[in-house]
């Protein structure tokens, strides 16, 4: 791995890749290692509590997440490789944002409990159930992974209550690309 990680652009509501399915990551090698680490730098910058990689420019399977960040300032980031989501339960709703969709916030309806399996950076396979705040969180990100947003499943009225800034964040994009910009 490198030593130093890199910020990397954030891709933002208009942006092509965001709406891609991504593929699968063939191989975990150092490049994917170095990845990871600027995915998870970047995730931190931003203050996120989960990154994926089409969010940065990368249309692959990958992502991480730190759900416990929100509580305290430990880090504990994990990254998953190829996940996939299986037998949803339960459902529960709560607010939600995007470092995607920059100052936008609606309710989200979700599965409460999931039962995920990834691959980590040493190539090994885990699988376990989430609940509450965490498989929110991954959920969120996995939709990342299949070109949704979360203003895809949020209500007409949310829609309507956020249609200004959605415009806004949109007229921004130039030929399919819209990265965001520092103020």
């Amino acid at each position: 791995m490198k030593k130093e990680p890199t910020l990397l652009p954030i891709r933002i509501l208009g942006d092509d890749i965001l709406r891609q399915k991504a593929a699968e990551v063939a191989e975990i090698d150092e490049e994917i290692k170095d990845f990871a680490q600027d995915l998870t730098h970047t995730m931190y910058i931003r203050d996120g509590v989960g990154l994926a990689a089409p969010q940065v420019g990368r249309s692959i399977r990958m992502f991480v997440i730190d759900p416990g960040r929100r509580d305290d300032d430990a880090k504990n980031p994990i990254v998953m490789i190829n996940p996939v989501i299986e037998e949803p339960a339960g459902e529960s709703s709560s607010d939600e944002g995007c470092i995607s969709v920059p100052e936008v916030f609606a309710e989200v309806k979700r599965h409460d409990k999931i039962k995920i399996s990834y691959t980590d950076l040493d190539g090994k396979r885990h699988t376990g159930e989430v609940s509450g705040f965490e498989a929110t969180v991954i959920q969120h990100e996995y939709d990342h992974l299949d070109g949704v947003l979360f203003i895809d499943k949020i209500s007409a009225l949310a829609k309507l209550k956020n249609s200004v800034k959605i415009r806004q964040i949109l007229s921004t994009a130039v030929d399919g690309v819209n990265i965001l910009k520092e103020k």
